[in-house]
């Protein structure tokens, strides 16, 4: 088997090769059992002994899946070993009793049934004892799993000595002394000790699953699955009027289709790589034993609802009950034959795409992946969402351990999303819009990996390039926002450095001006002319300094002017507060920070309007203020106990909207909500240290 690399490479070749044993013998009981009808026990024994081949080839599916994926292989083997004996001990006892073989062959029959007796057992009941890591308990825990084994080769040597014959081939265990002790001790007992076993293992997988530290998802669906397959195992038998075949009928029938439970309760290595053999083998068998499991069901379901088409228990001479097939039988076979073939091609591609789906998950499909991003991001409304959904797909459906998104900009590089840690230098992917770089997808090798492998490449090289133009856009709307912010900033520290000039140097000027001319006025006579002139000219130098002060107050609040921001707004709690309301100021930390002007301007006009709405509307007696200034940003906010806000007062106050702008136009956020005990409003403004 040249080109099997993964896992290992002898050790996947060799599960291969054990997987096709499995599928050899498979085939060759059914080839047997379906042209030699007439031998005893063959055709009352289709769905019974095509559900054991079946339980053998499922066994085999999930061991070689398990042994490729390189995460269970312990189990693995075990399952594939099961699962090859299984279907051999099929094959052989139909193939020896057809043959006539004679007591050395049956001897040797007899040793692979119970030795595959003993492996199903085992691989069953000891399966709770793998969970979580795929490996067998230490530690205090090592005797169970020999526990196990004892027990498991005990009940497979009683269950395999019970039977006296294998398609007429007598049984040479049956009437061994031993079979006699071992079933007179054990039959009595039998179901009680198989659930005692299964209590047993599932209570040491409970405690070990509850100490071992890991995320692990599929734990609690895997748990619950075996206990419903238990469940259906054990409790008919202590029902009364049930058939004493139903549990052992519902153990084999539950086995064909838990086996695919292991394939869900272990982590998948993402980064295998699989070459094109070994996919190709694995599809090949995961096709063919799902195959025979749909034809094993397909003939008893066609003998169930036409009982014609069955053979009778075999004389020889095929005129048994139901011997024979009619016309009406013939086209419902030939129905039966022609849908079977028309499901082929369709099935086998649906199992090729359940196998890329195991080893690869999103990744087998990644053009489906990019267009899902596509249209998540064609459905976001806001631009800022395009690096965050990047981030999202690449850790959770491709199962990274980690996503950042990082932009360039006028103010140097960005990270606008990251989701997990970059705790080692992740693996660079351009952002490329109309031949620029923008920025980059940075993306970490999984854990116990020193590189990403070629898929990951591939498709987040494909994810880049789909998000990029999203990416270029909300750089472009993050530059013109920073633009404004920076006009805004430099507007009001302007504002502030004329309100100053004009208040600290103008206006005391044009005051002593006035007193000067008022002075000169007082020595000369009443109604004089030149008193009159320097009258007139004191009134004109009053009204520019009333306009002096009208200009000064709108190019900023005029209560900033004295000692800061902390003493304007506890100035204005004062003002607001009556005897009807009571106004209480929080800052943190006291005293504030040094702040822009523009952020300076923007609280205090926020906390004003704000405290104005409470005193007109709310009809509250009390409110509470509170300024809280962190390094990189400062929030107001303002709660009462009044009545809160009517319907759609949020969108169409004049007063709000005039705080969410000004929240706006320093990049802020701003909201007002109504509270169980009144309203709040809260704006959120980015801030940095004075320029």
């Amino acid at each position: 088997m040249r080109g099997l690399r993964p896992g290992g490479g002898a050790g996947v070749a060799t599960a291969i090769a054990a997987a096709g044993t499995a599928l050899l013998c498979a085939a060759v009981w059914s080839l047997l059992a379906f042209t030699h009808p007439a031998v005893e026990g063959v055709s009352g024994q289709y769905l019974f002994g095509g559900l054991w081949v079946a339980v053998g080839l499922m066994f085999a599916l999930a061991g070689l899946l398990l042994v490729v994926n390189r995460n269970g292989q312990a189990l693995g083997a075990l399952l594939l070993s099961a699962g090859v004996l299984e279907t051999l001990r099929m094959a052989a006892s139909l193939a020896a009793a057809l043959a006539g073989a004679g007591p050395g062959v049956v001897g040797v029959v007899a040793a692979v049934v119970l030795a595959a007796s003993t492996l199903n057992a085992f691989a069953v009941v000891s399966f709770p004892l793998w969970l979580p890591d795929a490996r067998l308990p230490g530690g205090v825990w090592r005797c169970i799993p020999v526990l196990v084994a004892a027990w498991s080769a005990v009940a497979a040597f009683g269950t395999t000595a019970r039977v006296p014959e294998w398609y007429g081939l007598p049984n040479p265990l049956h009437h061994t002394a031993l079979y006699a002790w071992v079933d007179g001790w054990l039959s009595p007992y039998a179901i009680v000790e198989f659930a005692a076993s299964l209590v047993l293992t599932l209570t040491v997988a409970t405690v070990r699953c509850r100490h071992l530290p890991g995320p692990h998802p599929y734990l609690r669906a895997v748990m619950a699955t075996y206990l419903v397959w238990a469940a259906l195992a054990v409790v008919p038998s202590f029902v009364g009027d049930q058939p004493t075949w139903l549990p052992y009928a519902v153990v084999v029938a539950g086995e064909v289709v838990w086996m695919l439970v292991p394939l869900a309760a272990f982590r998948r290595d993402r980064g295998l790589s699989l070459d094109r053999v070994t996919r190709r083998y694995l599809t090949a068998f995961a096709f063919g034993a799902l195959v025979f499991v749909a034809v094993v069901f397909a003939a008893y379901l066609t003998h169930l609802l036409l009982p014609g088409t069955g053979t009778g228990t075999g004389t020889g001479t095929g005129t048994g009950t139901g011997g024979g097939t009619g016309p009406g039988t013939r086209w419902w076979q030939l129905a039966m034959a022609a849908a079977g073939g028309a499901l082929l091609r369709p099935a086998a591609r649906g199992v090729g795409r359940a196998v890329d789906r195991y080893y690869y998950g999103e990744r087998a499909h990644p053009y489906q992946l990019v267009r899902q991003l596509a249209e998540r991001m064609s459905h976001a409304v806001d631009p800022a969402d395009a690096a965050p959904l990047l981030c999202r797909t690449v850790v959770l459906a491709l199962g990274l351990p980690a996503a950042a998104v990082r932009v360039r900009t006028r103010s140097g590089p960005r990270e606008l999303a990251r989701i997990g840690a970059l705790d080692v230098p992740g693996v660079r992917f351009p952002l490329t819009y109309e031949g620029a770089e923008i920025g980059e997808l940075l993306v970490p090798p999984r854990p116990g990996q020193s590189e990403l492998d070629r898929q990951d490449r591939d498709v987040l090289s494909l994810l880049a390039d789909q998000a990029s133009p999203a990416i270029a856009s909300f750089g472009l709307y993050e530059d013109l926002r920073a633009s404004r912010e920076q006009l805004v900033l430099a507007r009001e520290e302007e504002r502030r450095r004329l309100r100053h000039d004009l208040h600290d140097g103008l206006g005391p000027a044009l005051s002593g001006l006035r007193l000067r001319i008022d002075a000169a006025g007082a020595d000369l006579p009443d109604g004089s002319e030149a008193a009159d002139s320097l009258t007139a000219a004191s009134a004109g130098i009053g009204h520019a300094i009333t306009e002096l002060r009208r200009i000064t107050h709108d190019l900023g609040p005029g209560p900033l002017d004295g000692k800061g921001l902390a003493d304007a707004l506890h100035r204005l709690a004062d003002t607001l507060g009556s005897r009807s309301l009571d106004v209480t100021l929080d800052l943190y930390p006291d005293p504030l920070p040094a702040l822009s002007a523009a952020v300076e301007a923007a609280v205090y006009r926020i906390s004003g309007e704000a405290l104005n709405n409470v005193v007109r509307h709310s009809g509250a007696t009390a409110a509470r203020l509170r300024l809280c200034a962190l390094p990189d940003r400062i929030t107001v906010e303002v709660a009462d106990n009044g009545t809160g806000f009517p319907a759609r007062a949020a969108t169409s106050g004049v007063g709000l909207r005039s705080m969410a702008e000004r929240a706006e136009e320093l990049g802020g956020t701003f909201t007002a909500d109504n509270t169980p005990g009144g309203a709040v409003v809260r704006a959120v403004l980015p801030c940095g240290p004075p320029d």
